[in-house]
């Protein structure tokens, strides 16, 4: 999983305008193609629908967390003495 490429090409989005226009239109490959990410990544990416970086990032957070493990307790568990 690369959640932390994901999280760069975001980040990277957010404070380059060339970056974040070639993402969202037509150079999106071109861009995905400079970060460390699966196939499977990269391929869900590009059929992304986004009109604006924040449909973007909001699509990316929910590859992450879908893709993520699932930790079954909300919190740590901490035995009590």
């Amino acid at each position: 999983m690369s959640a932390a490429a994901i999280d760069e090409l975001v980040g990277w989005a957010l404070i380059d305008e060339r970056i974040r226009e070639d993402l969202l239109g037509s150079r999106r490959a071109e861009v995905l193609a400079r970060y460390d990410l699966t196939e499977e990544e990269r391929t869900w990416l590009l059929q992304v629908r986004a009109k604006d970086l924040t449909d973007f990032a909001a699509a990316a957070a929910r590859w992450i967390e879908h893709r993520s493990p699932r930790d079954n307790h909300p919190y740590p568990y901490f035995p009590f003495a």
